[in-house]
């Protein structure tokens, strides 16, 4: 015996049903249950915003992530964007079969300051660069690692200009020893102690010196 769809009444001899609606009206009581409204957090030093995986530019990558994530019960998939709006396909799986819906999002970006800035604003580095000899040596050096560093998600607090040559502040000591044996550079170690961590662990600042 045919089934009528309560809302349209279309019957289930012409159209899919999904449970006690047709597919389509199914579809659009999905649609329902998406909110209007997405709040995205967005560094207002950077400009980048925070996803699950962390801070990230602005890309559809970064959107699905976010999308998906403040829509965790049904799977998403982003459609298309722009500054305030996206438009975004959805599934949900609690019916006898996957029902699908479209919806436009408006998007408002709230403003943080994400941690990378945070530290940097306030000078923080875990590793010294101590770089001795002749000026433009040293400044190619440490331009190169500042562009080291940047790209696995660090910073350069300062370039300090003394007496003989560049002190270079990075963000990440690992980052640090990693590029010097990358490059195979020769560098005199020492260590400061800069505190304990969250676990009462002591935390040390590295300093390298190279003679250029």
């Amino acid at each position: 015996m045919a089934k009528h769809c309560p809302i349209c009444n279309a019957s289930s001899d012409d159209v899919v049903f999904v449970g006690e609606f047709c597919s389509k009206c199914a579809g659009k009581k999905l649609e329902e249950k998406l909110p209007e409204l997405i709040k995205i957090e967005r560094c207002r030093i950077c400009g980048r915003i925070q996803t699950k995986e962390g801070v990230m530019e602005i890309d559809r990558k970064s959107l699905q992530i976010v999308m998906q994530q403040r829509l965790n019960k049904f799977k998403v998939n982003l459609v298309s964007y722009g500054d305030d709006k996206a438009v975004l396909d959805v599934v949900e799986e609690g019916w006898s079969q996957p029902v699908a819906g479209e919806k436009e999002v408006n998007i408002k970006y709230t403003k943080m300051t994400c941690e990378s800035c945070y530290k940097k604003q306030g000078g923080y580095f875990e590793a010294t660069l101590q770089l001795r000899g002749d000026d433009e040596r040293a400044e190619r050096f440490a331009e190169r690692f500042k562009r080291y560093i940047e790209e696995r998600g660090g910073f350069i607090s300062e370039v300090k200009k003394v007496e003989g040559g560049y002190d270079v502040y990075a963000s990440n000591k690992s980052d640090a020893a990693a590029y010097l044996k990358e490059k195979d550079i020769k560098a005199k170690a020492s260590y400061t102690l800069s505190g304990l961590n969250k676990s009462g662990k002591k935390v040390y600042k590295n300093t390298y010196a190279i003679r250029l």
